[in-house]
């Protein structure tokens, strides 16, 4: 309506209207006006009557969404059961529909097995170290042959998760020279580098100090300027005054030695303070260092320059002696037998019934399986305990290949029911599985909470959008059924089209001012489009 409003007047938007030469005839005008406020009414009549209409049905709407199927009553202990945990299921899950178990139609049922099998293999790698100890005295016999790490019969280790492990093999010892001493026993002294002396860390070689009394100025306070002597408890305060400076000066003065820029906040210059005198115990604040020539004797060595070795304790000799070192890893495999829908993922963390436990010491036969296992399981667990004993790899040196040295496998048996029922017109199955007690449910599908309230908002939201049906109104005018449209025809939807508005052809003047307009302006008679 807008842009016909603005092709019929040349109205342009961006133009003042002081300044513009735009005209508004006032008998259009009032047609505009008019045929809006007839658009306002038929929409709004339009909405009054949807929402009516959804108001009169939304009763009827809700009493059908919420209306139960039948309960239904078990005839057997076994579907009483299934119905009992289909009620369990619907009251764990949130998805599935209320009351699950009471209101379907239970069409079959019947129970099946599957079987998870479970092999942790213990499998042991050995390696042989040399290891040497420095020699005691004691004889070594004849050494024995070298075997491979695999022909020695070592201790057994018990549990599947077992930590490492080093067994020393006898009557393998070798007396051996000590290469770390050349076999003398003595070393160089690692402390003065075979010197025998070190640098004195007093005086750092210059064999004189700084004065601990006047801390290298040269010069301390004068106790008794003038001859005036203090009094006694006066003297005592200033000395420890001085010794608490004096301590914490030095403490700085360490630091600032480490490279630390470090400010002494206490002034210990006596020169700041009163009168002068010089040091009694220095030379222009440096004293002689005890060392005398800058040097200290070694205190590891003594000045001998030489060292007991470290690594044959001065002996000169080696016992070397050979491990196996025993390292152990832990590897479980599992395998579900037997066919099931419900995913293996799912089967796994289901606890079942224990049938066989066994640590395998002997050779298995598939021909002979035991009691209260089946054959075919019998023969899968076989046929991986197989397939995991292999070792050999092209290639590569059996000595240092792993070995399974502990297997213990174990069979259990996960019962399931597989159940068929019939819910709202739908059939549907589910899954039991696990034991009595711990149950545990799968469904590929099943009958949702909500489904009756997502009918009822669907019901309702097709009833705003679908259009009223086509009834006369009550308010047409003469005019609005010559032209032929009403409120209900034009508003079918969300479009309304643009008609020419009711006018009163009361006067003989209107109809001629209205013929003569539409011929001037170049419209037709139907709408305001350009012809």
């Amino acid at each position: 309506m807008g842009d016909e409003y603005k092709d019929k007047y040349n109205y342009d938007p961006n133009k003042d209207a002081p300044n513009s030469n735009q005209q508004f005839p006032p008998e259009d005008l009032d047609k505009r006006i008019e045929d809006i406020r007839r658009i306002v009414v038929q929409g709004a009549n339009e909405a009054q009557q949807r929402i009516k209409r959804v108001v009169d049905r939304a009763s009827d709407y809700w009493q059908q969404a919420q209306a139960n199927p039948t309960p239904r009553q078990a005839s057997t202990v076994e579907e009483h059961r299934i119905r009992q945990l289909a009620n369990m299921w619907s009251n764990q899950n949130w998805r599935v529909a209320r009351e699950l178990g009471t209101y379907m139609d239970l069409l079959s049922w019947h129970t099946d097995e599957v079987w998870e099998t479970t092999l942790e293999t213990r499998w042991e790698t050995r390696a042989m170290e040399i290891v040497n100890e420095p020699y005691s005295g004691r004889n070594v016999g004849m050494p024995r042959a070298l075997l491979p790490v695999w022909d020695y019969d070592l201790p057994e280790v018990l549990g599947l998760k077992a930590p490492q492990t080093r067994t020393r093999l006898d009557q393998l010892d070798d007396i051996v020279s000590c290469s770390n001493c050349n076999s003398t026993g003595h070393v160089l002294c690692s402390n003065c580098n075979g010197r025998g002396w070190i640098v004195c860390p007093e005086c750092k070689g210059r064999t004189k100090k700084r004065c601990t009394t006047c801390r290298g100025r040269g010069y301390i306070a004068d106790e008794m300027p003038g001859g005036e002597k203090k009094p006694f408890f006066q003297r005592q305060a200033d000395n420890i005054t001085r010794s608490m400076g004096g301590k914490f000066a030095d403490v700085v003065d360490g630091i600032r030695q480490q490279g630390v820029p470090l400010p002494n906040p206490i002034n210990t210059d006596p020169a700041n303070k009163g009168p002068v005198i010089p040091c009694p115990d220095c030379v222009k604040g440096e004293a002689p260092c005890s060392c005398g020539n800058g040097k200290r004797i070694c205190d590891v060595c003594e000045g001998a320059r030489m060292a007991l070795c470290n690594n044959c304790a001065g002996t000169g000799k080696l016992v070397r002696h050979r491990e196996i070192v025993r390292s152990f890893d832990l590897r479980t495999q599992s395998r579900i037998v037997g066919e099931s829908v419900i995913p293996q993922q799912y089967l796994a963390r289901s606890h079942g019934d224990l049938v066989y436990n066994a640590e395998i010491t002997e050779p298995l036969y598939a021909d002979a399986p035991p009691e209260g296992v089946p054959t075919d399981v019998w023969n899968a667990t076989v046929e991986m305990i197989t397939m995991e004993q292999r070792q050999d790899k092209p290639g590569i040196d059996p000595q240092v290949q792993s070995r399974p040295t502990l297997q213990v496998v174990e069979l259990v048996r996960i019962p399931y029911t597989i159940a068929r029922y019939r819910y709202g017109e739908q059939e549907y199955t589910f899954y039991i599985y696990d034991n009595e007690g711990s149950e545990k449910f799968y469904a590929e599908q099943f009958p949702v909470r909500w489904d009756r309230i997502d009918r009822l908002f669907k019901a309702i939201s097709n009833d705003l959008i679908t259009p009223a049906p086509n009834t006369p109104s009550t308010s047409e005018t003469p005019d609005e059924r010559s032209h032929g449209y009403s409120a209900e025809r034009t508003t079918g939807g969300y479009r309304v089209p643009i008609d020419l508005s009711p006018y009163d052809t009361d006067s003989d003047e209107e109809p001629k001012k209205k013929e003569a307009h539409d011929e001037d302006e170049g419209f037709d008679g139907n709408d305001y489009r350009y012809r």
